[in-house]
């Protein structure tokens, strides 16, 4: 007999080896998306859209959390405002280009800083300033080199700056080796030692250095400030006239290192070296009061004219404070009637109307004693300036000379290369007693006002 079987309709059983391998396929495949999200996670977080408080998107606040201070905060400006760069890229190396790091260098401070919408005016008018220009210097040592005929030139650092050989000659060498520490247009950072922190542009004042800077405030980002602390004014203004110094009571002694400690030299000393003593400081520094509570924002920033010398920037005096109640009152209504530049505008005024001058990083009311009107106010005394009478002291520097040796070389401060021409200074000596006395002239005293002289 003949058997036909049919075709069964059910699949055959398959083998444990085909099964392991289906398994393991699966397996590997799970693994391996798993592996793609962990590996694409840092990405999500680099891709991540940020929105300003303007509305901009800025992607660089997903790396980036640093908080500079309220006004500049992450998330009302962002970070490419300030830094520029490229804030829509999706990689570090395409947002930083174009970046800068110091926003407030004035050779770009004009698209940072002084961008439609921030600083314009403040930053145009800075670049005018003797801080900027350094005008008075120059001209200064032109007169005496007898390159022009008085010391009012025109020549700045910008001009110097913009061509290297520009107004060659002994002054101007003298200048850019020795004296062109102390400008904005420096950048940061580009000077060896101590000099490093100088320039900057806006940075040099509007920065708070990290031994000031409070616990709560985290980050890399330095903190920018309004409140300007004393110690980045006096980091340029501790030479010459000294003002940063004689204002603390430090004075800048022989430099032989006495008075001697345990038979070695003194401990009180500058970052550059120079031996110090204290001795009696400012009143106003012995109440608590900084550079920024009397020097107000046009003598600071200016106005957008340049001038020549230093009192011809600085308007305010001790009249200004001292000029009794009515003359504040007449200044505490300026304050008020919202003017482009009020000559103070920490005045305030307290319950029983007398008015105070408000300390702008202490906030202390200081009260304003008015002139003494048989003495200041005297008939006899009104070419005197206040401080012919009330400076007990200021530093003078006698018999300094310079040498110069045009076969060595010294570094270019404004080229930051070295060139043939070394200069050297020297002093005979110094004191700081009975100030010398001298007449200045100009429109506003064509008589001359006698003011306190300060040799050196």
């Amino acid at each position: 007999m003949i058997r036909f079987s049919l075709p069964s309709n059910r699949p055959e059983r398959p083998s444990k080896e085909i099964y392991y391998l289906v398994i393991s396929l699966v397996s590997c495949l799970y693994i391996t998306i798993l592996a793609s999200i962990a590996i694409a996670k840092p990405a999500t977080k680099a891709l991540m859209v940020t929105k300003t408080l303007s509305g901009q998107i800025d992607m660089c606040l997903s790396c980036h959390d640093d908080k500079p201070d309220k006004a500049h905060g992450r998330k009302v400006i962002g970070c490419f405002s300030c830094h520029l760069g490229n804030p829509l890229a999706g990689t570090p190396k395409e947002a930083h280009k174009g970046m800068v790091l110091n926003p407030g260098d004035l050779r770009v401070a004009q698209n940072t800083c002084g961008q439609e919408g921030c600083h314009v005016e403040q930053v145009k008018h800075v670049k005018n300033t003797l801080m900027a220009t350094n005008r008075g210097i120059i001209s200064t040592l032109q007169y005496y080199w007898k390159e022009i005929k008085d010391n009012n030139g025109t020549l700045t650092v910008e001009k110097l700056l913009e061509n290297p050989y520009n107004q060659k000659g002994l002054a101007t060498d003298y200048f850019r080796k020795l004296c062109a520490t102390c400008h904005l247009w420096l950048p940061k950072d580009t000077l060896p030692g101590f000099l490093s922190e100088k320039g900057g542009g806006c940075t040099a004042c509007h920065y708070t250095p990290k031994d000031k800077v409070p616990r709560q405030h985290k980050g890399k980002h330095p903190l920018i400030t309004k409140q300007i602390p004393m110690e980045n004014c006096v980091r340029c203004h501790n030479r010459s006239g000294r003002i940063g110094l004689s204002y603390q009571g430090l004075y800048e002694s022989e430099g032989y290192g006495a008075p001697f400690e345990d038979g070695e030299f003194s401990s009180l000393q500058l970052e550059d070296g120079r031996f110090i003593q204290k001795i009696h400081p400012d009143i106003h520094y012995e109440k608590g009061l900084v550079c920024i509570d009397c020097h107000n924002q046009k003598e600071l920033m200016g106005d957008g004219r340049q001038r020549s010398h230093l009192y011809q920037q600085v308007e305010i005096r001790c009249e200004t404070c001292h000029g009794g109640q009515k003359h504040l009152e007449k200044l505490l209504k300026e304050q008020k009637s919202n003017k482009k530049y009020p000559t103070l505008n920490n005045l305030v005024q307290d319950k029983k109307g007398q008015i105070l001058l408000k300390g702008k990083i202490d906030n202390k009311n200081h009260p304003l004693q008015p002139l003494l009107e048989n003495r200041c106010r005297n008939p006899q005394h009104k070419r005197l300036s206040c401080q012919a009478c009330h400076s007990t002291w200021v530093p003078q520097c006698y018999g300094c000379h310079v040498r110069y040796d045009k076969g060595k070389t010294q570094l270019d401060k404004l080229s930051l290369q070295e060139t043939f021409g070394l200069w050297q200074e020297y002093r005979s000596y110094m004191r700081y007693e009975s100030p010398i006395l001298g007449v200045l002239q100009d429109n506003k005293h064509p008589r001359g006002e006698i003011v306190v002289l300060v040799p050196g």
